[in-house]
């Protein structure tokens, strides 16, 4: 009887021990997928952010040549000031 009471903690103890943390809320396995939604959304924000990056530096390119893009200095004039020249139309989808 002693023998197997000793082999039954033996076996019991890390059966108890493994199923406490994959269903406890701070190491389990909910907590996995927790926090894996939140890497894929940092991951998400992060490609969002890059792509903003690239248009920025196109811009900037843009913006150094010798000879800058007319289109461009006047979008900027109109975002920086809200001075555009008489014959544009201006459409302003951020109040719609």
């Amino acid at each position: 009887m002693k023998k197997f009471k000793i082999v039954l903690i033996i076996f019991l103890l890390p059966i108890s021990f493994s199923m406490y943390y994959l269903t406890s809320e701070k190491y389990g396995l909910s907590s996995y997928f927790d926090k894996k939604r939140i890497l894929d959304e940092i991951h998400s924000d992060n490609k969002n952010i890059l792509k903003e990056i690239e248009t920025y530096k196109k811009k900037i390119e843009l913006l150094k040549k010798n000879v800058p893009d007319n289109d461009l200095l006047s979008e900027k004039a109109f975002e920086m000031l809200g001075v555009t020249d008489k014959d544009n139309l201006v459409v302003n989808l951020d109040n719609l």
